[in-house]
This record gives C-alpha cells, structure tokens and sequence, in this order.
C-alpha cells in the first residue's frame, strides 16, 4: 500500500529523537476500540487497528519514558483523531452539545448509562492525567476543547457542507483550530511532567509559540494528506489545495507556496526560542518545555513517514464511522 503522490518530507531544525516505544500500545489501542469504539462501523474500526494512532503518542513525546504518564497521552492520541472524524460533519448545534458533555466529563462529571465511548475514554483518561497533572492543567486542557471544536470543526462545517474553499486568510485562522494541536499541545506538559504556571502558560511569548506550533502541523497535516484528500475530490480545507483553487497555479507551484509558509512559522519559532523572556526559577523548566514543541513537531512528522498508513486512500476509514 504505497503513495502513489511523491510527497518530498518536510524539513526541521529541531532534532528528530526516536520514539522509545514506538509500537508499546499496539494490544491496548485494540483493546480499547473492541471495548469502548463499537459505535462505529466494523470495518471502520479493522482499518483504525492498522493506523498506529496511539503510538503516534511515543513519537511525539519521545523523551517520555514512564508508561503510566505516556498511556494517557496515548489514549488520547487515538480519542481525539477518532472525535474529529466522528463529529467533523455533524450539525453545528449537535455539535455544540456533545462538546460541552465531552467537557463536562474532563472536568469531573461521570458518563451516563448509554453514552458512546467516547464519552467513557474521556473519563479515563482524566483520571489517568490526575494521576500526575494538577487540576488546573486539566481546566486547560478542557479549554482548548473547547476552541478546537468551536473555532476549527464548526467553523469549517459550512464550508465543507456547501463545498466551498475559504478564503486563504480564513483558512490560515481555522485550520489553527481545527488541526487540534491546541489541545494536544497541552500534552507537552504532562510529556515532561511539568505543569506551566497561570502566568507562564499564558505569557504572550508562550501563547504565540503554541500558536506557531498549530500552525507548522496544520500545514505538516495538510501536506502529508493531500493525497487521501485529493482523492475525496470534495476537500475544501486543505491548504494546498485552496492555494491551488484561489491562485489558479499547478499542484507544485501550491505545495511549494504551502511549504514557503510552513518554513516562515518554523523560522519565527526558532526566533522565539531563542529569545525566550526571563522566567525566573522556572526558565530552565520552560526551555525544557518549549524544546519539546520542537520534538512534538519532528516526532510526528517522523510518524507520518514511518509508521502511520492512516493517509493513503486504501486505507481511507472515515466518513463511514456509524453502524
């Protein structure tokens, strides 16, 4: 099951650390999906067995050594890709009402009697975070929820019902939602067991850093997928291809206008890296903090090219998810 597209990978200045458990959770995902995804179609869930979703966790957290903190990270690896698929062509309101259950239970409440799994994932994997996280990073987690769903799945919900490309400015601004690095982001933390105080969290650097991070691994996402989403022949919110449909230009003159932008939010990381505020006590935690951003983005793109055929339209699961 090979490409048919020459996909050229995508380049970083950050290092590339091998994942140490590069296929650890392969029985546990397969448990999970037998237990708690029943809600989706057999062969939905046969092809979402061979996608390594949750291993996709090691490679982006490569330096997490400890099970117990990497198995949640893991599990909601595997949950969130399978929320975005599940929900990304719902009804905005419906949406809207599973959004705020799902955030009900990460911050405490339990799953009633007959909710899907997802709802039930949801609660475990809170739990396994509280195990080691505070509180507080879990209301940040929620929080970023929030806004993934708000501003990315629902915003781009009528632009893929009606068919019709954004803007390329409109575009840039949704897929930073809607990529869900906001939330995973977030896992950088528990990653290197080190919450981020209020202050330092939400320090514009900080805050602009996270914001660039969704930005490089929209594109990466984009890039890397353009293949499966050419095939859907519908795909309105894939960068290279609205760059491709507003500027009238070839396939490769979009790509390379695509990765001209990925490598200007690379760059302006680095910047920021570089010249990082002074924390204080904290600084040496926060650099720590912010070098893993860097591994967040070189891992995944290492799975995307290495161990993942979840983009290859043979393998195309999606769209296809209830019984």
């Amino acid at each position: 099951m090979k490409r048919e597209l020459n996909i050229p990978v995508l380049q970083y200045p950050w290092p590339t650390i091998p994942a140490p458990y590069p296929d650890y959770f392969a029985k546990e995902e397969a448990g999970w999906l037998d237990a708690d995804y029943t809600f989706m179609a057999e062969e939905a869930v046969r092809k979402y067995k061979g996608h390594c979703l949750a291993d996709g966790a090691s490679y982006m957290a490569p330096t997490t050594i400890n099970i117990d903190h990497l198995r949640p990270m893991a599990r909601f690896f595997l949950w969130l890709t399978l929320y975005d698929d599940y929900y990304e062509l719902w009804p905005v309101k419906r949406l809207a009402e599973e959004r705020d259950r799902i955030i009900d239970i990460m911050l405490g409440e339990s799953p009633k009697a007959g909710d899907i799994g997802l709802y039930r994932q949801a609660a475990i994997f809170r739990d396994e975070f509280l195990s080691f996280m505070p509180y507080e990073w879990m209301e940040r987690l929620a929080k970023s929820m929030y806004r993934y769903t708000t501003y990315g799945i629902m915003e781009e919900h009528r632009y893929r019902t009606e068919k019709r490309f954004p803007s390329i400015l409109n575009l840039t601004y949704l897929r930073e939602y809607a990529i869900g690095m906001y939330p995973y982001g977030d896992l950088v933390e528990p990653g290197i067991n080190f919450a981020l105080p209020r202050y330092i969290a939400e320090h514009p650097v900080i805050m602009r850093l996270r914001t660039l991070l969704c930005r490089v691994m929209f594109i990466q996402n984009d890039w890397y997928t353009l293949e499966k989403e050419m095939a859907e022949e519908s795909e309105v919110c894939n960068m290279i291809l609205a760059l491709r449909h507003h500027h009238k230009i070839s396939l490769e003159e979009a790509m390379e206008e695509a990765r001209r932008m990925h490598d200007e939010y690379v760059k302006e990381m680095v910047g920021l890296q570089d010249n990082l505020p002074d924390f204080g006590d904290h600084q040496k935690a926060v650099e720590n903090y912010v070098f893993h951003l860097g591994l967040n983005i070189t891992g995944l793109n290492d799975w995307y090219n290495a161990m993942t055929v979840r983009y290859i339209p043979s393998e195309f699961a999606w769209h296809k998810l209830k019984q």
